[in-house]
C-alpha cells in the first residue's frame, strides 16, 4: 500500500511506500533566502527522497494545472499523464498505456487495457493507492505524490 499525506505546515509530502518512508519537498525549499521559502509554499514541483538514500533525489514530480498534467521525472525518463475533456486520465509507461478512471467521490481505478492494476482514494490532502503489482510500486508512489500536489494546487488556486 502507498500512503501519501501533505504536511502543509512542514511544507512536505510524507509517503509510506510499502515498508519504506519517502519524503517529497518543494524544489528549492532548502535554498537560503526567505523569498525562496515563501515561493516553495506555492510549489507545484517536488523532489522525492527515499529513507534508504536520504541525500539523493529519487525523482521529480510536478503538476501543470493548465493541462491538468502530472509529470514524473524518474531517472532519464519523463512520464506524463494526458487528460481529455470529461474523460479519463491516460498514462504511458514503458510502452504500456494505463487509463485512470476517476470518480467524484475521490476514488479512482488504474487500468492496463481493461484489467484493473490499482485502486486509489483521494482524501483531504492525501492519496492512498493499493492492489497494485510490485513492479509498478515506484511509478504509483510518484503518481500519488502528483495527485497530492494536484489537490494542493486546486486548494490554493481553484
Amino acid at each position: 500500500m502507498i500512503e501519501a499525506t501533505a504536511r502543509v505546515l512542514k511544507n512536505v509530502i510524507e509517503l509510506k511506500v510499502g515498508t519504506e518512508d519517502w519524503t517529497a519537498r518543494p524544489a528549492g525549499a532548502d535554498d537560503a533566502g526567505l523569498g525562496r521559502r515563501i515561493a516553495a509554499l506555492f510549489a507545484t514541483e517536488y523532489l522525492t527522497y527515499r529513507s534508504s538514500e536520504p541525500g539523493v533525489v529519487h525523482s521529480t514530480v510536478s503538476y501543470h494545472a493548465k493541462n491538468d498534467e502530472i509529470r514524473i521525472q524518474l531517472g532519464g525518463n519523463t512520464i506524463k499523464t494526458t487528460s481529455t475533456a470529461f474523460g479519463p486520465l491516460g498514462l504511458n509507461y514503458g510502452g504500456v498505456h494505463f487509463t485512470i478512471n476517476e470518480r467524484l467521490t475521490g476514488r479512482f481505478t488504474i487500468l492496463r487495457a481493461a484489467e484493473p492494476v490499482g485502486a486509489g482514494q483521494l482524501g483531504f490532502r492525501s492519496c492512498v493507492l493499493k492492489d497494485y503489482p510490485p513492479e509498478l510500486e515506484v511509478l504509483f508512489a510518484n503518481l500519488s505524490v502528483g495527485y497530492v500536489i494536484r489537490t494542493l494546487t486546486w486548494e490554493m488556486f481553484g
